[in-house]
């Protein structure tokens, strides 16, 4: 590797993670200057106007600075093959098995009320909110019937809206990142890139998104989260050989995530779920699950070779 490749990569991705978090950031602090916060009604439309900031960015470094093509070099294919699937439903595999790893988590039992959801967030909502979301999980949505609606609506959304928005943040970082990131070690740029993404959440966590319970230690529980799933994700994109790819698997995340918790009772979000540590050793075991399919099974060794090889 060359000198001036070096500095080519760390200057062209330094500054989009620059501008990305610079702008990023600054609309979070307008929101709070405005008297809003995670449990504001308007949070909903700002997190999806904020999941938009990497696209826009990359879209015009890669334009305006770059002078590069934006659906080629950032892998923007919607030409569907089997990894396609495996990123819609691998999500669904990974939460199931977090579900499962929180059971063995000292305190925490199986629960169908729904009541441990409710728990997790008395902190944070008031009375009022916490008694609508009672209400909402009473009846067969907290019963058997509520595991199919949760599949089917995770599904649905992670291919259509979730995955849209989605695609905001991954033409960012599995797009733009990856592809800047060429001739780099898949595996250190992959965490590379869930570091910054991590990092990138981090005025969102600490308002009590995602870790209401714990805002300041699920800061550095998101970007361990980022980082853990971060290699998945762009083997997925390469073998997809599109960044739509790894949108559907973000979108499909986002939609299922809070599945376990409906069913857990005792720990705290630090412990239970996707996004708690047994939802880490979850993740990690399937991240093995994919390094030992493409050693052994198709032997590409995407995970050991440099990233455009």
């Amino acid at each position: 590797m060359s000198a001036s490749s070096s500095t080519s990569y760390i200057w062209h991705t330094g500054r989009f993670i620059l501008f990305t978090c610079a702008v990023s950031w600054a609309s979070v602090a307008v929101f709070y200057w405005a008297g809003l916060d995670v449990q504001s009604p308007w949070f909903t439309l700002f997190g999806m106007a904020y999941m938009l900031i990497p696209a826009t960015v990359a879209a015009l470094l890669q334009r305006c600075h770059h002078q590069e093509g934006i659906v080629g070099p950032l892998r923007v294919s919607m030409h569907i093959n089997r990894w396609w699937a495996v990123a819609l439903l691998t999500p669904a595999v990974l939460v199931a098995l977090s579900l499962g790893l929180s059971l063995l988590v000292p305190g925490v039992s199986f629960d169908g009320s729904g009541e441990g959801l409710v728990q997790r967030y008395a902190a944070t909502l008031s009375p009022e909110q916490l008694d609508t979301m009672r209400q909402q999980l009473e009846g067969t949505y907290a019963r058997g019937g509520f595991v199919l609606l949760m599949l089917l609506q995770g599904f649905v959304a992670g291919c259509t809206l979730n995955a849209l928005f989605a695609f905001g943040e991954e033409l960012g970082w599995r797009g733009y990142m990856v592809h800047h990131l060429a001739g780099r070690p898949m595996w250190l740029a992959a965490l590379f890139i869930g570091l910054v993404w991590g990092v990138w959440h981090a005025p969102l966590i600490l308002q009590g998104y995602n870790y209401p319970q714990h805002p300041a230690a699920g800061a550095g529980m998101m970007v361990a989260f980022c980082m853990l799933l971060s290699p998945m994700m762009v083997y997925i994109t390469l073998k997809a050989r599109s960044v739509v790819a790894s949108a559907v698997f973000h979108g499909t995340i986002n939609a299922l995530a809070g599945f376990p918790l409906t069913y857990l009772a005792g720990g705290s979000d630090l412990s239970n779920g996707l996004m708690g540590y047994a939802g880490f050793a979850g993740i990690a075991v399937i991240t093995a699950g994919f390094f030992l399919f493409d050693r052994y099974v198709t032997r590409e060794r995407l995970f050991t070779r440099p990233l455009g090889d």
